[in-house]
């Protein structure tokens, strides 16, 4: 079975993320669309070595915010974002630009 992609950003440690999403399902709060999705749809969570992969390095601000929207129009396009996500605004730019088949090949 293929599950959805929930895209997101953190500037500090990812296991710090994953530990706040994890708390987020364990108090049912309604601030993260990935915890929303678990208790939604009453599925497992994993630990984060089996359900977290870094997308692309790097510094907060501006930077993340696009690779952030440029990751969720890869995976919408391609029908695999988590249904909670799939609200975020499209990037009409992205519409237009050449995505490649492989995310985890983009420079």
């Amino acid at each position: 079975m293929r599950y959805g992609i929930y895209i997101g950003q953190t500037g500090g440690p990812i296991t710090t993320r994953h530990r706040e999403h994890t708390r987020y399902i364990r108090t049912n709060n309604p601030n993260s669309a990935y915890a929303m999705h678990i208790l939604n749809n009453k599925r497992e969570y994993g630990t984060a070595n089996e359900t977290l992969k870094l997308l692309k390095p790097c510094n907060r601000g501006l930077k993340m915010n696009c690779w952030e929207s440029f990751y969720i129009q890869i995976y919408r396009q391609r029908n695999r974002l988590i249904t909670e996500q799939l609200t975020a605004d499209c990037n009409p730019l992205y519409e237009q630009a050449y995505l490649p088949r492989d995310p985890q090949h983009i420079p």
